[in-house]
């Protein structure tokens, strides 16, 4: 038949399934528990072997320790050196077996295997019905039936068969949690006997007592080891036999050809699974209750907030950080033409650039100085995202190409001083050097006059005496070379602060332009221009009118709301606290391509919630936002080394940074760094914080 097969490859399946189970078991329980077991009864039986004959000399009361090696001290160091060191780490393995299979995460393959094998089943099947036993009719050809195989297998093999895996997982974790409890009395059969042992006042007492709670201990653990081969034993018997005879209710029909039996096991299913008038009713009440429960309680938290605030005069606190961190799904919404709009500027689209002459006036100045001869040097400070590397590119474009300049973006690549220098030397054709002294000897080599731009240079300081040396020594090198060299460092505004109390600064550069927060009317007016070139309509959900204001006009809704575009970019204004990136990043997070007219951005309101994320930080992880705000990018080490935690050092606050999405690792060198997203919400809050 065309279905032997098949069913022949599902039953080898199934069988291979089953061992996966017993293999299963076998590296968990008899491999790990029971090799912990094994390796106790064997640090035990160690200590049983007869001491060395003792020497022929005359022994003193003062040599008794030393005579018996289980005398008093010896027993009390073989107990805390040698046996409970193996205790406790054949207990730790059995905790760790129990939690894995407690959380699935041992049985996950079989459970995805089942899953998957069934799901990929054929949805119908033409079953042949097999042909009547009867002599008097003549024999008509094979009559076919559709049945729906998947679903048979669903409910009559794979639901039951899922529900054996968790009880065996269930069983096994029972097992392992049983072997450790036992060997913590055992643990404690041998710590009453220490005391006996270090109350005998006789050696031979002492002796007898030790090699007594010894042998105990040896035949507790290994009938314990011998209990529990036994019942994983029966466990893995027990499994293959409940789920073979599932796969045999389930393949009984199929091998006889027997579809009418299966439509009607089915149907009986179906039956049994709808719900009696009375538990309809019940079920019908219990749901209208629900759903009132639902729709109600989020007015009365409404009006309890709107009266809490009416009365202590409480205004709305923004979640700076919550919106951003869970923006991950936002390429998938509006599309690529209009996203990248509202990445870097194109300095060829001058509709998209915003003028800032307050900011654009000393850089002007800066190189009218050093064209005419005079030495002098940029600086240029400012949060990231606030706009530093489209300012510089807008001023470096009106020189028409006059001069020759060098663009460095700085990594965790080139945090060190040899390969800054060496990346230096690469864009100038200065000769390889190896320190900064060197490469201000070797630069009036190569002749002529250029402009070397250094973006990110908060990564070349760290908090340590060897990072200050470094910054030193770069400064050092930054006034050496400022007549051949026009500097225009780009420096994060948290390090230039602390630099410039830590050194002075601001003395190593003839001009220091500050990128501070833009306003509210600027942001509208770069959003709104990035939109125009898009050639999308614009619309603004309107926001749900506060409880209070609906119950006290409910029929005048346009003197309560005003307008929503202008609301928006007001809680903007306070979300980003003037972060152009920011910015920027809340409107691709807030907007959305209409789906009715496929042609207009819906931007939906910013959410007027208080932001969680940052509050139940311990101090070290807010150290560690501290130093990965003010230095960019450093490692594990680096950072032990600036926050100096103790205990089991900084690793696992920089773990629970990671799950809380708020820090990345990655790179050849392992380097954290804050996600990009959550710079400007982290900046601002350790700002508010005064921590920075």
């Amino acid at each position: 038949m065309i279905l032997d097969p098949q069913l022949a490859r599902l039953a080898e399946w199934f069988a291979a399934l089953q061992g996966r189970a017993g293999e299963l078991l076998d590296q968990r329980l008899r491999g790990d528990c029971l090799g912990g077991l094994e390796q106790v009864a064997l640090t035990l039986e160690q200590q049983m072997l007869p001491p060395a004959a003792p020497e022929e000399t005359l022994v003193t009361l003062a040599d008794d320790d030393n005579r018996h090696p289980l005398s008093r001290t010896r027993w009390r160091a073989v107990l805390e050196h040698d046996i409970r060191p193996a205790i406790h780490g054949a207990r730790d393995t059995l905790a760790a077996t129990a939690a894995a299979f407690d959380g699935g995460l041992a049985a996950a393959g079989l459970l995805t295997d089942l899953a998957r094998t069934v799901a990929e089943e054929p949805e119908l099947y033409f079953l042949d019905r097999a042909a009547e036993d009867s002599g008097v009719t003549e024999k008509a050809g094979p009559v076919q039936m559709a049945i729906p195989l998947r679903r048979w297998l669903d409910e009559i093999f794979a639901v039951p068969v899922r529900g054996l895996i968790e009880e065996l997982t269930r069983r096994a974790a029972a097992l392992a949690r049983e072997a450790a409890a036992e060997l913590e009395r055992i643990e404690t059969v041998l710590d009453y006997h220490l005391f006996i042992v270090e109350d005998s006042r006789e050696a031979e007492a002492r002796d007898e007592s030790a090699f007594t709670g010894l042998g105990h201990a040896i035949r507790l653990v290994r009938a314990l080891s011998e209990r529990s081969a036994r019942d994983v034993r029966r466990l893995f018997g027990w499994f293959v036999s409940e789920s073979s005879s599932r796969m045999d209710d389930a393949l009984a029909p199929l091998r006889a050809h027997r579809p009418d039996e299966v439509m009607q096991q089915l149907a009986a299913r179906e039956a049994r699974a709808r719900p009696s008038w009375i538990r309809a009713q019940r079920d019908r009440a219990r749901d209208g209750a629900s759903a009132i429960y639902t729709r109600a309680a989020p007015l009365v938290r409404e009006l309890a907030q709107d009266v809490r605030r009416t009365i202590t005069g409480e205004g709305p606190r923004i979640g700076y950080w919550d919106l951003l961190i869970a923006g991950d799904d936002r390429a998938g919404r509006l599309p690529a033409i209009y996203r990248r709009l509202f990445g870097e500027v194109p300095l060829g689209l001058s509709d998209l650039y915003q003028p800032r002459p307050r900011l654009e006036t000393p850089c002007r100045k800066i190189f009218e100085t050093w064209l005419n001869g005079q030495r002098t040097a940029l600086l240029v400070t400012g949060d990231r995202g606030a706009g530093k590397r489209t300012l510089v590119n807008r001023v470096r474009a009106e020189l028409h190409g006059e001069l020759p300049v060098h663009w460095i973006s700085m990594g965790p690549h080139l945090a060190s001083e040899s390969r800054l220098c060496a990346a230096m030397c690469e864009a100038t054709g200065t000769p390889y050097a190896s320190s900064f002294a060197e490469f201000a000897q070797l630069l009036p080599l190569i002749g002529g006059r250029r402009v070397l731009i250094l973006e990110n240079a908060e990564q070349l300081f760290v908090r340590t005496p060897e990072g200050l040396a470094r910054m030193q020594g770069f400064l050092d090198m930054v006034r050496a070379t400022d007549e051949a060299l026009l500097w225009i460092v780009l420096m994060a505004a948290p390090a230039a602060t602390l630099l410039g109390t830590c050194l002075r600064l601001p003395l190593y550069f003839g001009q220091v332009v500050e990128v501070a927060a833009e306003s509210g009317r600027f942001i509208e007016t770069m959003i709104r221009s990035r939109h125009r070139v898009s050639g999308f309509g614009l619309r603004f959900r309107e926001r749900r009118a506060p409880a209070l204001q609906r119950l006290r006009r409910p029929f005048t809704r346009a003197d309560m709301l005003p307008d929503p575009g202008e609301e928006w970019f007001i809680d903007l204004e306070r979300m980003c606290g003037g972060n152009l990136r920011q910015a920027l990043d809340y409107w691709l997070l807030s907007a959305r391509l209409d789906a009715k007219t496929e042609h207009d951005i819906l931007v939906r309101p910013l959410p007027r919630r208080r932001g969680n994320a940052l509050n139940d930080l311990s101090l070290p992880q807010r150290q560690v936002l501290v130093s990965l705000v003010q230095h960019g990018a450093l490692t594990e080490g680096q950072l032990q080394e600036i926050v100096r935690t103790t205990g089991g050092g900084i690793g696992p606050e920089i773990d629970d940074l990671r799950r809380r999405q708020l820090v990345d690792q990655g790179g050849p060198g392992g380097f954290l760094t804050l996600r990009p997203t959550a710079v400007g919400p982290v900046t601002h809050d350790l700002r508010w914080r005064s921590m920075i």
